[in-house]
């Protein structure tokens, strides 16, 4: 080999390793709808808060000073576990008594069986008198009286026992915990706040003029602040008939296929439907998200989307008249798919994209 190629080659060499490797392509933030039957864009969002499918609040059925509570928010705790006590020396003293009241109950009713035994013995052999033995009867039943109300008064105390804990109904989280150690608490007023299950709901609030057209079993997309760019598909579980502090009636929304990444106390919306729906109504696409060039109407629609990013993908499109919401798709696009509604001369083949909301 020459030296001047082997001098062209080192320097080929020591140019390229002083190259910096190119910097990653920004993601390009845009704008986005979804494809939706026509019936289906008369709709509203309703602002709401992510809850558990069962929640339960815990409390005591008797009031006292609290004396422990053995969990925090957050905590995962398992049926039967306990979670909080109060102070149950009081409790106990009463307890330790109506054990001793049974026993000298039994004790007298021991006595008064024996003493009815002997008396009636007596009687048959004609050694006492009709009167005695209908004593003896007597006492043995006002023993046997006393005996059984010893036992229920055990009972009753040892319930209080019971009382002055909370113990999980079942497996779950721990959301609140409303009180501290030595605070007095009064029966019923919650103390631990527990939720429990693997269904997920949403709370909503919905306002006189809507609530009318709402009701069980109706079909809801409900989407979270926190995860951009996904929507969840619900139905409504439940109405509520009267107004709250807010001034709207509550709903409670279910959702079909809840992500695991979605916790209680989550801000959202839910989208309601409003129209008649069904499978003949038209698909409608923005305006915006329809292009046009040489060759032929398009959009770009965006897949693959994980955490608010996705994939952008021209598609050629027909679209029919312009109504009041967009074209109506005769063809190239199916109910739910995501388009792009803004900047489409920008867009490529491929290009990673990072979702916003209209």
């Amino acid at each position: 080999m020459k030296r001047g190629t082997l001098s062209a080659l080192a320097l080929g060499l020591s140019t390229g390793c002083g190259e910096e490797p190119p910097a990653p392509e920004p993601i390009r933030p845009v704008k986005y709808a979804a494809v939706r039957p026509a019936s289906a864009v008369h709709s509203q969002r309703f602002a709401g808060t992510a809850r558990a499918g069962t929640e339960a609040r815990l409390s005591f059925r008797t009031g006292g000073l609290i004396e422990s509570i053995d969990v925090k928010a957050g905590d995962r705790v398992k049926a039967g576990q306990r979670l909080a006590a109060l102070d149950s020396r009081d409790a106990a003293l009463a307890y330790q008594k109506a054990r001793a009241a049974l026993e000298n109950a039994r004790v007298q009713r021991a006595n008064a069986q024996s003493s009815l035994t002997r008396v009636r013995q007596l009687y048959q052999a004609d050694n006492v008198s009709l009167a005695e033995y209908e004593q003896a009867k007597a006492g043995y039943a006002a023993a046997t009286s006393s005996h059984e109300s010893a036992g229920k008064s055990l009972d009753l105390q040892e319930r209080q026992l019971r009382f002055n804990e909370i113990h999980a109904p079942v497996d779950g989280i721990v959301t609140a915990v409303n009180f501290g150690v030595n605070e007095v608490i009064q029966a019923g007023a919650p103390l631990v706040e527990l939720s429990a299950g693997e269904e997920i709901e949403m709370e909503v609030g919905v306002p006189e003029g809507h609530i009318a057209g709402i009701r069980n079993g109706d079909p809801v997309r409900v989407r979270f602040s926190a995860l951009p760019g996904a929507e969840f598909a619900a139905r409504v579980r439940e109405l509520s008939y009267a107004l709250d502090a807010s001034s709207t009636y509550p709903v409670r929304v279910r959702l079909d296929a809840p992500s695991s990444s979605i916790r209680p106390g989550m801000a959202g919306d839910a989208e309601f439907l409003f129209g008649a729906g069904g499978p003949a109504d038209p698909l409608v696409v923005p305006t915006k998200a329809v292009g046009e060039d040489a060759r032929g109407r398009y959009v770009f629609v965006i897949g693959g989307v994980d955490e608010g990013v996705g994939t952008v993908q021209r598609r050629t499109v027909r679209v029919g008249s312009l109504v009041a919401d967009g074209f109506v798709v005769e063809e190239g696009l199916a109910d739910g798919e995501l388009v792009a509604t803004a900047g489409l001369g920008s867009l490529m083949n491929g290009m990673k994209v990072r979702l916003l909301r209209e």
